[in-house]
């Protein structure tokens, strides 16, 4: 295979756009399942995987040096599926407190290696593609690019159809395709194949809901009944079975609380939504 041949470039641009992707929706799952301000160490965790897999190919370049490059390219990038697939369904079950205890630093430490390593399997993919087609590197570069800009305008009308989650499984989808443009041709067909089976299988799952994907238990409503959630390209909408209480209630009023459910954002900033009746007698209180 040579680089060339638009196959590969195209495989690069799309790694490169599923590791924009998936680092950005990342942000989003990290300010819903813990608090906003993690939402900043999913560009940490991308950094050093990415890094980590420089490194990495550095140290065993020799042994890597032994596989073909459409091989090594393909199944690289079939890992990355998997690793990416693995990561969302634990990291959108995972809850960490703020305090600090052993098992919170447990659970944080889980969440970083697990958040991690989808960078490090992408940020491999790329590496080796720079490092084969060293004589085109203007060219590979120019797909690195390209793709990692078309994955940021992706990213926002995906975040509002798909929601976070969706979006780094789309990205699972992008990288076993990119696995079966790496592939030489008597091989697509098996790469092609097996990259339907990572993608499938859980998405099965997911659909049938033996295995969700998507972000149900969040923090501070742990047993709460979720009535309507919808992602958008900033944040999570929640609507719950639960009353909001007297917030936004003068302290001068003393009559019957008035029925209300929860709703938030992000899992966090919250707002009451009253229950109206039609003639507005249960809100006179309002006056």
């Amino acid at each position: 295979m040579s680089s060339d041949s638009p196959r590969p470039l195209a495989g690069v641009a799309l790694i490169s756009a599923t590791l924009l992707m998936t680092e950005l929706a990342l942000t989003r799952i990290f300010s819903v399942v813990m608090y906003y301000h993690f939402a900043f160490l999913a560009i940490s965790i991308a950094l050093f995987g990415i890094s980590a897999s420089g490194v990495f190919a550095y140290v065993a370049r020799g042994w890597l040096a032994r596989a073909a490059t459409p091989s090594l390219l393909a199944i690289e990038s079939l890992l990355y599926a998997v690793a990416t697939i693995v990561a969302l369904f634990f990291l959108v079950r995972l809850r960490v407190g703020l305090s600090y205890s052993p098992h919170n630093l447990v659970l944080m430490l889980t969440i970083y290696g697990l958040a991690a390593a989808p960078f490090f399997a992408g940020g491999l993919v790329v590496t080796t593609a720079i490092s084969r087609f060293a004589h085109r590197i203007n060219v590979v570069y120019a797909a690195d690019l390209i793709g990692a800009a078309c994955g940021c305008l992706a990213l926002i009308p995906l975040l509002n159809r798909l929601g976070a989650p969706g979006v780094v499984f789309a990205a699972a989808v992008l990288a076993a395709i990119a696995a079966a443009l790496f592939a030489d041709p008597p091989s697509r067909a098996r790469t092609s194949a097996v990259g339907a089976a990572i993608v499938l299988v859980p998405l099965a799952g997911h659909l049938s809901g033996a295995a969700s994907f998507d972000v149900v238990d969040t923090k501070g409503h742990s047993g709460d009944r979720v009535l309507f959630s919808k992602w958008n390209s900033f944040s999570r909408i929640g609507v719950y079975e639960r009353t909001h209480g007297d917030w936004s209630l003068s302290s001068a009023y003393t009559g019957p609380l008035p029925d209300t459910r929860y709703m938030d954002i992000d899992s966090a900033a919250s707002t009451p939504i009253l229950h109206l009746n039609p003639d507005l007698s249960n809100v006179q209180y309002l006056r």
